[in-house]
């Protein structure tokens, strides 16, 4: 791999390692329904000029069916699930728990896209597993006992979207082989901000106001303070439109399977900033689990899989 290549992979995984800090800083005041709206909407703000200047307009309409449920699989319920994890999970938890959407996919490749498992990969799968339990009943261990519940909560909602993006991958290709990737974003993300900003609209900012004295819709938007907007930005424009093009751009430079490898260094970051910016704990559990789940996956990507099933 080139210098350059790694140096691109680096700083997306560090802005990807960012999302689950900005998750962290807006859903308490804006909300998972906004949030996960918000960050959508802002991503296809951006990058339809981009697919439209590039003539992708028209394919994007072909393929508008199954565009839109890519989007559910891709962004609307896995933004949602993660929105709802982050009011309850550290960043850093969140980055490890993210790092196993590798790891799915080789399980959903097997089950769905007829790609061979082998000893190999189902012993990464269980192992990558077994990471993830004791990252769990680590996490249970910071918190207070009566939070227990919610941080189970927390992490099957992760482990849930982890396994919708492994599943996307694989519905697109099979329904959407041959449209650009920049086309399959921007037209997944148009159709997730179609879904879910008219919910965010009605539902608005949480009110943490008393049931006698909640606060009406509109004041509850513009109390919403100004360090939830700007998380709610870096969301939208760099940990979603950005990391898209970048992220696009180095499979086209070093493939996908290489390009794929940018989840092991997304937990490295996860913590760093959590630890750095909102004086998170990195325990030693933490460290561990993540190397468990990051052999499991890797262990679980071992070995040549068949082509995927045409239709």
């Amino acid at each position: 791999m080139k210098t350059k290549d790694l140096l691109a992979m680096t700083g997306l995984a560090a802005i990807w390692g960012a999302s689950f800090l900005f998750l962290r800083l807006a859903t308490p005041a804006l909300g998972p329904v906004s949030v996960a709206a918000g960050r959508v909407g802002l991503a296809a703000l951006l990058l339809w000029p981009l697919v439209w200047r590039q003539g992708h307009g028209p394919a994007m309409r072909q393929r508008a069916w199954p565009l839109a449920v890519s989007a559910l699989l891709a962004c609307v319920l896995p933004f949602l699930a993660m929105s709802q994890a982050a009011r309850t999970l550290p960043a850093g938890l969140m980055s490890i728990l993210n790092a196993v959407t590798p790891m799915w996919g080789a399980l959903v490749g097997w089950l769905w896209g007829g790609e061979r498992l082998g000893r190999t990969r189902a012993i990464g799968l269980l192992v990558g597993l077994a990471g993830v339990a004791l990252l769990s009943a680590d996490a249970s261990q910071l918190l207070p006992a009566q939070d227990w519940p919610q941080t189970l909560l927390a992490c099957a909602l992760m482990m849930l979207g982890t396994l919708l993006y492994a599943t996307s991958v694989h519905y697109n290709q099979r329904h959407l082989r041959g449209l650009a990737p920049m086309a399959v974003s921007a037209g997944t993300m148009a159709w997730g901000a179609a879904c879910l900003l008219g919910p965010a609209l009605w539902l608005g900012p949480p009110d943490t106001l008393q049931e006698a004295s909640r606060s009406a819709w509109l004041t509850r938007w513009a109390e919403v303070p100004a360090l939830a907007w700007w998380s709610l930005a870096g969301l939208g424009a760099l940990c979603t439109a950005l990391a898209y093009v970048l992220f696009f751009r180095l499979i086209q430079r070093i493939g996908p399977s290489q390009a794929l490898t940018v989840t092991f260094l997304i937990p490295v970051f996860g913590m760093l900033w959590g630890a750095l910016l909102l004086g998170e704990t990195i325990t030693p559990t933490m460290l561990l689990a993540t190397g468990v789940i990051a052999w499991g996956t890797w262990l679980s990507n071992r070995g040549p899989a068949v082509p995927p099933v045409r239709t």
